[in-house]
């Protein structure tokens, strides 16, 4: 033990007569130190091979290009990461929907293109169910089309039509969600207690609990028997579900004086807020809970029900 303690003093004493020499700071803390001009001939940034003569810690700071390199990476990071966020806001886990009663829809698409072009809850919603369109065959699809959405027509037929005005369903799928191609008709029922018309869609993206989406629009009119319009509800959807058991099922549209709570006791209403004056006459139905939350937008045109 007093031998190592010996040797540190020893090393200790040396240092110390180093010192006073002026050699022991090299020792201590020797490094290379290259002027202004060597720095200047090296290679410039961007090289792939370190050359033999640039020393290793000259190369590390010069070969990423310098200081602004760093921001552009930083620029570019945030641009893509924008990028990423723009497109997750069209693929939500489950459809956004705006929905409502717009009394004649081709005297206001006008408006409704101009809402989609300057509002993001109309641009970003997956999917716009709208009831008492008023369309019939002689209209045609570009009296209904909004640019950047797929138009679904289920026009009142002329039989009823001859009877009374009105009535009418269109669905509005918008090809950022869904691509066109993989929209279906899967049910379509007009009489005069009920019109319904039953869409199937598969989104780009979806959970993987859920098969695909079905969207069921309905209107009721007001004249219509509830018990007759329910049951013919009930059996609809009782047939989509025994053909498409992991399907999503949406039920939107404008039920007046009927309810379903009693007739889908699975199903959950979401909508809470008055949608005409202070009566909550469209509803959204869906098959699964917490799905949904609601707000009231303004009525598209002279329409007096909200969306």
């Amino acid at each position: 033990m007093w031998i190592e303690r010996v040797f540190v003093l020893l090393v200790a004493v040396e240092l110390l007569l180093l010192s006073r020499n002026g050699t022991a700071a090299h020792l201590l803390h020797a490094r290379t130190v290259y002027s202004r001009d060597q720095l200047i001939a090296l290679m410039p940034a961007g090289s792939l091979a370190r050359p033999t003569e640039v020393p290793a810690e000259i190369w590390r700071k010069t070969h990423r290009g310098g200081r602004g390199q760093g921001q552009k990476r930083r620029k570019k990071e945030t641009v893509r990461q924008r990028r990423l966020e723009a497109r997750s806001r069209y693929k939500p886990c489950l459809p956004s929907i705006v929905m409502g009663n717009v009394r004649s829809l081709s005297n206001k698409i006008d408006e409704l293109s101009a809402l989609v072009r300057s509002q993001r809850e109309y641009r970003e919603c997956s999917l716009m169910c709208f009831t008492e369109s008023w369309m019939h065959q002689d209209i045609p699809d570009e009296n209904a089309s909004v640019e950047g959405f797929h138009t679904v027509r289920a026009d009142r037929d002329s039989i009823a039509r001859s009877k009374r005005k009105g009535g009418g369903l269109a669905v509005l799928v918008n090809n950022r969600w869904c691509n066109p191609a993989n929209i279906t008709i899967k049910e379509r029922i007009c009489c005069p207690d009920i019109e319904l018309c039953a869409v199937g869609l598969s989104p780009y993206y979806l959970p993987r609990e859920f098969s695909h989406v079905i969207l069921v629009a309905v209107y009721v009119p007001p004249s219509a028997n509830p018990t007759a319009a329910c049951d013919t509800i009930h059996s609809a959807i009782a047939r989509l579900q025994t053909q498409h058991p992991s399907a999503f099922i949406v039920i939107s549209g404008d039920f007046n004086h009927v309810s379903l709570d009693n007739t889908l006791p699975t199903f959950r209403q979401y909508v809470d807020c008055p949608t005409r004056g202070e009566k909550i006459l469209d509803l959204l139905y869906a098959n699964i809970k917490d799905a949904y939350s609601s707000s009231s937008l303004p009525p598209l045109g002279r329409s007096d029900h909200n969306k």
